[in-house]
């Protein structure tokens, strides 16, 4: 089952990103293998988020270059994330 805060300050696909992140850092998702389903993972989340949430979180990943999508196959891990805390393509918000 995949927890997420719908009263988190932190966007749900991060959060969600953050969860695959740490399944395939920790080897549970191998390099080669393909990341649960949109359908499997909203199943895993209770249907706490939406497919468009799912596509957003794959996307962060994807922009990391950690997953790749195969036309008509999936979603693929191409690589381990580093050591470190996770980077993403958005700005800091200003403080």
């Amino acid at each position: 089952m995949i927890e997420i805060d719908r009263e988190s300050m932190t966007p749900m696909y991060v959060q969600l990103a953050s969860v695959l992140r740490e399944r395939i850092r920790r080897g549970d998702i191998p390099v080669g293998r393909r990341i649960p389903s949109y359908y499997e993972l909203e199943q895993q989340t209770g249907g706490a988020v939406s497919r468009r949430t799912i596509k957003s979180a794959i996307e962060v990943l994807a922009a990391e270059g950690i997953v790749q999508g195969a036309q008509g196959k999936g979603v693929f891990v191409i690589a381990k994330p580093e050591d470190g805390p996770p980077t993403t393509d958005r700005p800091a918000p200003d403080s």
